[in-house]
């Protein structure tokens, strides 16, 4: 009964999710469609070979229609989105384990080919406060994927409808128009359903919730 409710919840809260980035962007005018943010499932991950740790992978936005690369820039994260895909990303475990299954709600690394260190969040208090580390550190394990059971493995590549959770932020990683880069964090949108992604969090197991 219980893992029937839980289905349950699970159905429920990502339609009501979907329901509301379908009603945000229909009332939003034209000249601020591209601002409207989508729901925080928004990634597609193309890995090279199968969907574990260590295994460089093409990260895709379904709102933006484009890749995620490194792009060195003048100022703000050194980031774009380009029509093109590139094995440039990869997951990296912190406590052993490489080239295990990625498995949904792990803490994880998220590591850069093109420039050689890892994305992390850096707590400033202007822009997105996303940057770079040079050496992995225990604290930068602070990515999870999320869009399914915590504990089980992500499945085949490519990996559709994930949610890019930061532990440090607590908070998912969205496009969203900003100058720069157009990346926010889903909560500062102003059409984030946060009562209906704690009830998501929770029937799917994860943790920390966001806050």
């Amino acid at each position: 009964m219980s893992r029937v409710m839980s289905r349950r919840a699970i159905a429920s809260a990502l339609g009501t999710l979907m329901v509301a980035t379908a009603v945000s962007q229909i009332q939003a005018p034209a000249a601020q469609a591209k601002s409207q943010p989508s729901s925080p499932g928004q990634w597609r991950m193309q890995f090279s070979g199968l969907t574990r740790a260590n295994v460089p992978f093409a990260l895709y936005n379904e709102r933006e229609g484009d890749y995620l690369h490194h792009k060195a820039r003048p100022y703000g994260t050194d980031l774009k989105f380009r029509p093109f895909a590139k094995n440039e990303w990869k997951f990296v475990r912190c406590y052993g384990g490489n080239f295990s299954p990625v498995r949904y709600d792990q803490s994880l690394a998220l590591y850069n080919k093109s420039t050689n260190r890892y994305m992390i969040y850096r707590g400033w208090p202007w822009g997105n406060s996303l940057g770079w580390s040079k050496v992995l550190k225990q604290s930068d394990c602070q990515w999870k994927v999320r869009g399914g059971k915590a504990g089980a493995t992500a499945g085949l590549s490519p990996v559709r409808n994930a949610m890019l959770f930061n532990t440090k932020k607590k908070d998912y990683l969205v496009n969203a128009w900003r100058k720069g880069v157009d990346l926010r964090w889903y909560k500062s949108t102003h059409c984030a359903d946060h009562m209906t992604l704690k009830k998501l969090e929770k029937a799917m197991g994860y943790y920390p919730l966001s806050s």
